[in-house]
């Protein structure tokens, strides 16, 4: 969008110019100053304007308020003007930047930097295949500007998106550094297939999802995170069918347009800046300490297991998170540089972003450069070039669904047990692996290796008439390496475990377009073709090794033992027709078709291609004649409906597949699917009815959407018979439904003051549905918080038994009997919860005051139910683990009034106190203030001189507070990561840390 602007400035600069030259009778060197004298001594003030690169801006009218007389800058930016000696300020007016009053305080040396009024040069929006004005866009298209992405400590794109905009729901589903996060775009659209957005770079989608072969379920490594966020200019968030069917078939999730910054035809400039700050676990739980522990022992033991002075004997009494978490140092560094002139601009950049995660054993460090070339060959002819180079190490350790992992070891393990024995080995007589040997001991190493690029050709046929090129290649070369020695539990019982795994994925892209723009009276009408194909070739391998002759020996070719060995390889390919036909009469009626016939080598020849249209209407009625009022500024109407497609599934599922054995010595092949030609896309039909509203010029803005989303033809399996030889077969047997509200409000609370102060709020609202399924039968059992799926009910409900308290006569807990039949059986089960919140929001407000700015984003989910896997066992009462401090409440004789249970090892008891049921479900909602920002900018013409044009130095934390009710590590997990069904579960997660960091921004 920037070499838009540049455009139209220069356009402005020059015609203002020559208009006040003639006036005014400017000579070549210097404006004359036009001086009207008073009565009183008049002072000369002179000085120099330019805009905030640093460009000198000629024609600027500079006045004295309350007084009369007047002046401009001259070519060079320089001006100088005689005001009364009574005169307190100057204002400072250009076309196309904001307007600024300036006090004198006795000053005779004034410099002034404009800032751009956006708003005044008709903003533009990054669509598919292009832009639009704002003004008259139709479709739902969240934006991102790259001044609100500044200073944020975010070391991933997804994660920059999170409380941004109306619609799109982001969960960190962990606090691994570099671990992935899910993004969904008005809610859960599939089960069996993916449900994450589409994400296009500079107009290339990119490959995105967690390669890792060696599973590590909510820690998994997103490949987004190979991306630097600082190189994003803007991001574009395309909800509804009318913006997002131009990507056809895999277009149903949403689509993420994100644009890296460029040059512009200004002075060269060098940018640099670090940070440097410290992260820190949030909270910790309050477990049993030494003495209650051996309390909780001996009642649960009903003997005395330990003596009254063992009991108050405490000389080893270890707070294990005190052992697995740290304060944990974090860094970024960038040095990028841009500029150019009327026939080339270039943007090169850059980057190394280094954490330490505040779990022992986990850190994340990324290098990354970017070179961004734009070059005008002709009047006719323009080409370019993007290029991403990533390098990224990432240290993980188990975690979730183990029992080899720091976090879940430490906690469960109790305070009695020491950290070291006393020859300084690590202590392994608790219940479990002493956490800290597998932190330090154990080796869990990704490396990620990535090259994004693409070259491009704009040729202008005729006036009007434009064809483009655009060649694109993403390349991820993965590997992990893995190794424990025998100073692990683990590792000792394999006498030495190795892994090794590499994926390669190749996707290369084509897109070419022919886009016709003309006039006709006051019609503007814009009409784009297109052709576009991606071929992606996959191939990996995974070893492991076990019994290592030498423990400092942690490679595959040094193990004895091969247990398993495999590797793999698929391609794949879609090409695409695709057209858009825009109409615009006089900024009022604006219509919009959009089109994509898609072909997917994921789908047999029976359904091979897909055809996914959408059209959308607007209304301005603020341009309207008979429609004039003062105060409103905008306000248009539009609606939309279309359809979207969904490929991403795993490939060959309607194909004949074949696995291999040996039989009677010799190797042989088996069928291991029945093959479903018919197979289909998932389509998605979206309505959605919107609002643009502004008022008081533009001060206030106000956006609101109502959308109905459904999506029909699911992928998912059915049972098959056991005759068949088989358990089920992948059909397109589901829909489900997904409805919405989302309200966003803009305001300018503060403008033409000193002070400063701008608000943006948005509110989303969703509501999930599952309209069908095979035969109406419910998929069940889901995961550790019993996930379901059943018809009528939103995707993942919570489904177990209903906890009615503690028997106070007995101990034991008690359950709803929901047939009345005396017993608790699986058919008292019932609808328990719902991981889906009730609404999500964000609210972000920036403040400035002379050189003085801040700002402070709050985040927050409302209504959505945490299943808190861990405390089924760190409150069940039995078994060496420990346990949290609440079991200190727990019934110890007939009468006691409490919601803990009774300590047993009576196996029928102790099972049924610690089934899976409403007592661990937990309201989710949280408030968080996730980020704080204040900064400082110096005055440019006091540092060395001018020869630094800007400097700046600013502080930020991350999640400072958090306001909620769960009682676990973190309200925002998910310990099955992307997983559609199972949601909102909470199992020994890693959690988010809260971070401090400062940092400085120079531009020279």
């Amino acid at each position: 969008m920037a070499f838009k602007y540049q455009y139209l400035k220069k356009y402005l600069q020059c015609s203002l110019f020559c208009l006040f030259a003639f006036n005014f009778q400017i000579s070549p060197i210097h404006a004359e100053t036009r001086v009207f004298k008073n009565a009183f001594k008049d002072i000369e003030i002179s000085g120099r304007v330019t805009d905030e690169d640093g460009l000198t801006l000629p024609g600027v009218s500079i006045k004295p308020v309350g007084q009369a007389g007047g002046s401009i800058t001259d070519v060079n930016g320089n001006y100088t003007i005689s005001v009364p000696n009574s005169t307190t300020l100057l204002e400072f007016t250009y076309v196309g930047f904001l307007a600024q009053k300036v006090e004198i305080n006795g000053r005779k040396t004034i410099d002034v930097i404009l800032k751009t009024d956006i708003k005044l040069l008709n903003e533009v929006v990054v669509v598919g295949y292009g832009v639009e004005q704002k003004k008259t866009l139709t479709g739902s298209v969240g934006i991102i500007k790259g001044e609100s992405l500044k200073d944020l400590p975010v070391p991933t794109i997804d994660g920059i998106l999170q409380g941004q905009t109306t619609g799109v729901q982001v969960t960190q589903n962990s606090g691994t550094p570099g671990g992935g996060m899910s993004v969904r775009i008005r809610g859960v659209s599939s089960i069996g297939g993916s449900s994450q957005p589409l994400y296009v770079i500079d107009g290339i989608p990119v490959t995105t999802g967690d390669f890792a072969q060696i599973g590590y379920e909510g820690q998994g490594v997103n490949q987004l995170s190979d991306l630097n966020p600082n190189d994003v200019e803007s991001i574009s968030i395309l909800k509804d069918a009318a913006a997002a069917s131009i990507y056809g078939a895999r277009a149903s999730n949403g689509v993420v347009l994100i644009t890296t910054k460029r040059g512009s035809n200004k002075k060269s400039s060098v940018n640099f800046s670090a940070s440097y700050g410290w992260q820190q676990a949030a909270n910790q739980l309050d477990m049993l300490n030494a003495r209650d522990w051996k309390l909780y022992r001996n009642d649960l033991a009903k003997a005395e297991i330990f003596s009254a002075e063992q009991i108050a004997d405490n000389k080893v009494d270890v707070n294990w998170q005190d052992v697995i978490f740290r304060t944990a140092p974090m860094a970024n560094y960038e040095l990028s540089a841009s500029g150019g002139d009327e026939k080339t601009k270039f943007f090169i950049s850059g980057n190394l972003f280094d954490q330490e995660g505040i779990l022992i054993g986990t850190d994340y460090r990324r290098i990354n450069g970017r070179v961004n070339l734009d070059h005008k060959v002709n009047e006719r002819l323009n080409i370019g070039t993007s290029i991403g180079l990533t390098y990224a190490k990432t240290n993980r350790v188990e975690g979730d669904q183990t029992l080899q992992g720091p976090l879940p070891n430490g906690i469960s393990t109790p305070a009695i047990f020491p950290v070291f024995n006393e020859d300084g080995s690590y202590n392994q007589g608790g219940p479990y692996s002493n956490a800290l040997s597998i932190a330090n001991e154990a080796i869990n190493e990704n490396f990620s290796y990535r090259g994004i690029g693409n070259v491009y050709a704009d040729y202008r046929i005729l006036k009007g008439l434009t064809f483009s090129t655009k060649w694109g290649v993403d390349f991820i070369n993965f590997r992990e390496h893995a190794y424990e020695s025998t100073k692990t539990v683990q590792g000792a019982k394999y006498n030495g475990l190795g892994f090794e795994t590499f994926t390669n994925v190749l996707n290369i892209v084509s897109n070419n377009t022919l886009k016709y723009q003309f006039d006709i009276d006051k019609s503007k009408i814009e009409l784009l073709g297109g052709y576009s194909f991606e071929k992606r070739e996959a191939r990996s391998s995974f070893i492991r090794a076990q019994d290592y002759a030498d423990p400092s020996l942690q490679y595959i070719n040094s193990a004895s033992t091969i247990v398993s060995a495999s590797s793999g390889g698929s391609d794949s390919g879609i090409r695409s027709f695709f057209g858009r036909a825009n109409y615009n009469f006089a900024d009022k009626y604006i219509l919009s078709l959009t089109g994509r016939l898609d072909g997917s080598s994921r789908f047999s020849q029976n359904n091979r291609n897909g055809f996914f249209p959408a059209a959308s209407v607007g209304w301005r009625i603020s341009e309207e004649e008979f429609f004039k009022v003062n105060n409103i500024s905008e306000l248009k109407v539009r609606a939309s409906y279309g359809l979207t497609g969904n490929d991403d599934i795993p490939a060959f599922l309607y194909a004949e597949l074949y696995g291999n054995t040996t039989y009677a010595g010799q190797p042989a092949v088996y069928p291991s699917n029945i093959p479903n030609p018919d197979l289909k896309w998932e389509t998605t039909i979206q309505t959605n009815i919107g609002l643009d509203l502004g008022l008081f010029k533009d001060r206030i803005q106000v956006t609101l959407d109502v959308y109905n989303k459904k999506t029909k033809d699911l992928l998912l399996s059915r049972p098959l018979p056991p005759s068949s030889g088989f358990s089920s077969i992948t059909e397109n047997i589901g829909e489900v439904e997904n409805k919405g509200f989302e309200f966003s409000l803009t305001t300018d609370n503060l403008k033409e003051s000193k002070l400063q102060w701008s608000t943006r709020l948005n509110f989303s609202m969703n509501r999930n549905k599952v309209l069908k399924l095979y035969n109406g039968q419910a998929i069940d059992d889901l995961g550790r918080g019993s996930n379901r799926i059943e018809e009528g009910q939103p995707i993942g409900i919570f489904y177990s038994y209903e906890w009615l308290g503690v028997d106070p006569s007995t101990g034991d807990v008690v359950y709803a009997d929901k047939n009345f039949d005396g017993v608790i059986t699986s058919a008292d089960r019932t609808r328990i919860g719902n991981p889906h919140p009730d609404f999500i929001y964000g609210i972000t407000n920036n403040l400035r005051y002379g050189n003085i700015d801040m700002s402070f984003f709050f985040q927050g989910s409302q209504g959505n139910d945490v299943f808190n896997g861990s405390r089924l066992y760190l409150e069940s009462l039995q078994g060496g683990d420990n346990q949290l401090e609440a079991i200190n409440r727990r019934w110890q004789q007939v009468g006691d009034i409490t919601d803990i249970p009774r300590a047993t090892n009576d196996p029928t008891a102790a099972s049924q106190n610690k089934r899976v049921s409403s007592r661990f479900l937990e309201d989710g909602s949280y408030l968080r203030l996730k980020n704080l920002t204040l900064g400082y900018n110096f005055n440019r013409e006091k540092l060395f001189n001018g020869k630094i044009n800007a400097l700046r130095i600013y502080f930020t934390g991350q999640n400072l507070l958090t306001f909620t009710n769960y009682s676990g590590l973190d309200p925002e997990v998910n310990y099955r990561g992307n997983d559609n069904a199972v949601i909102g579960t909470d199992f020994f997660t890693y959690p988010q840390a809260r971070s401090f960091t400062f940092g400085i921004n120079a531009t020279f």
